[in-house]
């Protein structure tokens, strides 16, 4: 009997939450039908079915699901009670799995632009993406406040904010950078590599170039509290929050990969992350984390440090500054604040102070 289990799907989390079944218990499903929904600290993955069958759930929304679980099973779809494919568009239309129907629904997307879709099987994220439109979260109560719940992705955020918080002993040390000169030939370089190149993509580039003087930064500890896991490369996790949730795709061998390579690579982030459709593939393997903060108001920012990482890099938005030049008279420049925090069982102030000077002569030099 064909099983459904949970395969890996990073390597920092041991264990993922049953968010939803996408197709109720004794329903037939085709082949490729997505029939759950899986959290993990990162992101929702949907698990679909390898055969056609009569799905039979083996665990309860909600619960805790380890890798390699089986969750359900496929019985054979000549089974007696199986209920047929659920479509909304036809015989010979898609099929439309359960939470697809209900949001097509709330956002009144008809049958007709979801056969126009010319998909065989339509999720909730392509209605989602169709309607072009964010869910709604908020509802009247009788007294007249409003109550509304985390959004998908923000529910991921808040347990690997909670995880962090309650397994990394983390510190903070911040440090007042001149990025005037990184600023000044970004232009030149967005010319050059035909893709924006500004502060994420020349800090990307420093913190991979910091990988083989400070390795420490980048390793891994076990929960054990005492066995460490060196880190053979630089890949570098990056935030990406577009309003619609907060993403931290991976800039792989960030120390060996040139400017243009990692504006590529930001780039193509950055579009996808407007239609959420990420890979576990891209949001997986980052050996550090890199934040960048745009608002002109904000001095400090200090980041989580993600579970199964050491240190996590903050940085703010340039501002002007006066300060005493070499010559002992006030001088301007451009300066942000660069932090890191880190987990101090690995790391301390010293070698983390030591990491944010190698940043800040990295930025002084021209990329690769």
């Amino acid at each position: 009997m064909p099983e459904i289990a949970v395969p890996k799907l990073n390597t920092n989390d041991d264990s993922y939450m049953l968010l939803a079944w996408l197709a109720p218990d004794g329903e037939a499903v085709p082949a490729g039908a997505p029939v759950a929904e899986v959290e993990t600290s990162k992101a929702v993955e949907e698990l679909t079915a390898a055969t056609g069958g009569v799905l039979r759930h083996r665990a309860a929304t909600g619960a805790e699901i380890a890798p390699g679980q089986v969750i359900a099973v496929l019985d054979d779809p000549t089974a007696a009670g199986a209920a047929p494919v659920p479509s909304s568009a036809g015989d010979d239309g898609p099929t439309i799995t359960a939470p697809a129907r209900a949001r097509m629904a709330e956002l009144g997307v008809s049958a007709e632009q979801v056969a126009a879709l010319g998909r065989p099987i339509v999720r909730r994220a392509d209605i989602d993406a169709l309607a072009e439109a964010p869910p709604p979260v908020a509802t009247g109560s009788a007294t007249g406040s409003a109550t509304g719940s985390l959004s998908r992705n923000q529910r991921a955020v808040a347990r690997t904010v909670a995880r962090s918080h309650a397994t990394v002993p983390a510190a903070y040390t911040a440090m007042t950078i001149d990025v005037g000169a990184a600023l000044e030939r970004m232009p030149r370089l967005t010319r050059a590599v035909r893709r924006p190149v500004g502060l994420a993509e020349l800090f990307v580039a420093a913190i991979g170039a910091a990988h083989a003087e400070h390795p420490m930064c980048f390793a891994r500890l076990d929960d054990d509290g005492h066995t460490l896991h060196p880190a053979f490369a630089a890949h570098v996790g990056v935030t990406v929050d577009l309003g619609e949730g907060l993403y931290v795709p991976v800039v792989r061998d960030a120390g060996t990969a040139t400017v243009a390579e990692i504006a590529r690579a930001l780039a193509r982030f950055r579009v996808t992350a407007a239609g959420g459709a990420f890979r576990p593939s891209e949001l997986d393997g980052a050996t550090i984390t890199l934040t960048l903060h745009q608002d002109a108001d904000v001095s400090l920012a200090i980041p989580i440090v993600y579970p199964g990482q050491t240190c996590a890099v903050a940085v703010t938005a340039p501002r002007p500054e006066l300060h005493l030049g070499d010559d002992g008279r006030p001088a301007a420049r451009t300066v942000s604040q660069v932090g890191l925090a880190y987990d101090h069982r690995v790391v301390n102030g010293r070698e983390a102070a030591r990491f944010l000077a190698a940043l800040a002569r990295t930025l002084q030099e021209e990329p690769r």
